[in-house]
């Protein structure tokens, strides 16, 4: 019964993700050339999904290109406008300092609006002939619509898309279920609620999601509420709340929730190491614009080791998945801050702009009353650089340092997925780190086209990093880095062949310290870094 209750509800599961694959892969295609055709390369481009108003004093630098909505234009645009299957509605004194292009819908210009290039209004189909466009896409509803855009309670802020992504909390449309498979909870469904930025009267945001693990027996919980303050966006203010009992991991940085379900669903392989956290957090944090954002916090956790509940696959029946290691159980209260700053151009699949995270960590005896000693640094710098419409170069450079002793749950640890990449998973750990990740991709086009291979990614990659313990004198944070050198880190490099601009690769990568050691194979469903 079980069984059967597991394979139905993971082939919805999977029935669910392609099906919303199809429903986003041929409008996706549709963006790609479009822009291709119309907009500058050297221009930043911002995006939005849905009905998108710019309202007036406000100006956009930079090409906007609103998919599957309507634009009101109520400001200014320096740069190229992109609608598709919507209107491009330019109210009274709006600016576009560029062209003006509706896909499968139309303009209205008021009188007192200006456009300084052109205007033009094509079809769908004039792009990609051989499509079997959905009824609602190639059908053009003429009537009026009434809706008064200044009452922010009409618009769906939860589906803007901020071009450069930035600093905000951005919902989902389709992160409201949950379903993944681990060793510690075998099947964990759940309804989640994801937090949102809100609209200009949408002061407080309640998110959270609940769930129930059918193998350990147990429900998971977090609810959380938000409330914004002086500016919806860009100099947001921002306290909240939040209560969870959950099952957690510090392995997020390697392999995504849904990768590790389904390999350990399929392949009898479970990547993650998991264990419980139980508490609260209060939080402050302050945007300076929409690309970068201060945020202070107080955390007070139960940690909890957890066992494996499951043994069970649909394949590799031979195989275990193993113990789920132990960790530092404790009361841990502890002060968190963070300086983000993000410009990328698309959170899942960059091309252009800087991520940087600074964060810090501390926990003590005395004045927190926590179980744990300790103050935990580390910052994360990445770089996605365009380098022609066919080719990126991609950069991430990571360090981690502490002082006191590290609790097991807090340690640094590298090796495998998304980190070295030659190595076997979690190979190095230790209270010091330091990596760095370069790829180069290029997708090639074809006048003609030739097979598929116009639509594949070859991507040369090298990793280069170490994790380890400082010497027993050393109590500095900035201790134990200054001995290290280049013969002291792991190297690995490799080649990777993939799809959808690398997002979906198979990778080989070979260790560069030995030739003993084999190639290791990998199969990808989410961009490394």
């Amino acid at each position: 019964m079980k069984l059967g209750l597991i394979t139905f509800l993971l082939v919805l599961f999977l029935g669910e993700m392609l099906f919303a694959q199809n429903y986003h892969r041929d409008l996706a295609e549709l963006e790609e050339k479009v822009q291709e055709k119309y907009f500058d390369d050297t221009s930043r481009v911002f995006r939005y999904e849905g009905d998108t108003e710019i309202v007036a004093g406000e100006t956009v630098e930079g090409n906007v290109l609103v998919s599957d909505g309507d634009l009101i234009l109520k400001g200014r645009i320096n740069g190229d406008v992109l609608v598709l299957f919507g209107k491009a509605d330019l109210r009274d004194k709006a600016f576009v300092d560029g062209d003006v292009v509706v896909v499968s819908g139309e303009i209205r210009q008021a009188r007192s609006a200006r456009v300084t290039g052109n205007q033009i209004e094509t079809r769908a189909k004039n792009f990609i002939p051989d499509k079997n466009w959905a009824r609602r896409y190639e059908s053009f509803d003429d009537e009026d619509v009434d809706i008064d855009w200044d009452d922010d309670s009409e618009w769906e802020w939860q589906r803007r898309f901020y071009g450069a992504y930035s600093t905000l909390p951005l919902k989902s449309l389709e992160d409201d279920f949950m379903l993944s498979y681990n060793r510690v909870q075998g099947l964990f469904t759940g309804i989640r609620v994801p937090e949102s930025i809100g609209s200009g009267n949408d002061y407080v945001d309640v998110h959270g999601f609940i769930g129930y693990g059918f193998s350990d027996y147990k429900w998971r919980y977090e609810a959380g509420i938000t409330r914004w303050l002086f500016d919806p966006r860009t100099y947001r203010f921002e306290l909240g709340a939040k209560i969870y009992d959950r099952i957690d991991t510090q392995d997020g940085l390697m392999i995504s929730d849904m990768e590790n379900s389904l390999s350990a669903f399929f392949l009898h392989r479970d990547y993650v190491d998991f264990f419980r956290r139980k508490g609260f957090e209060l939080h402050a944090s302050q945007n300076w614009t929409i690309f970068l954002r201060g945020t202070l916090a107080y955390r007070s956790d139960n940690y909890y080791s957890v066992s494996p509940s499951t043994n069970w696959a649909l394949f590799g029946g031979k195989r275990d998945f193993g113990p789920n290691p132990a960790i530092n159980e404790g009361l841990m209260r502890s002060v968190y801050g963070e300086l983000y700053l993000d410009t990328r151009d698309n959170k899942e699949m960059p091309a252009n702009g800087w991520y940087a995270r600074l964060g810090l960590e501390t926990s003590n005896k005395g004045f927190l009353s926590s179980e744990f000693s300790f103050n935990r640094y580390e910052l994360d710098i990445r770089r996605y650089q365009k380098l022609s419409r066919n080719e990126r170069l991609d950069m991430r450079l990571m360090a981690g340092t502490s002082e006191g002793t590290l609790p097991l749950q807090k340690l640094y640890r590298l090796g495998g997925l998304s980190t070295l990449r030659g190595y076997h998973n979690k190979s190095f750990q230790g209270d010091r780190m330091i990596l760095a990740n370069i790829e180069y991709v290029i997708t090639p086009t074809f006048r003609r086209g030739f097979l598929f291979l116009d639509k594949v990614s070859y991507i040369a990659f090298f990793d280069a990093g170490r994790a380890w313990y400082r010497d027993t004198g050393a109590q500095k944070w900035s201790e134990g880095f200054e001995s290290l050198q280049w013969r002291d880190l792991q190297t690995d490099a490799g080649i990777a062949v993939g799809f959808k601009k690398g997002k979906y690769r198979f990778s080989m990568a070979k260790r560069l310290d030995t030739g003993k050691d084999p190639f290791v194979f990998a199969f990808r469903m989410v961009k490394p870094f």
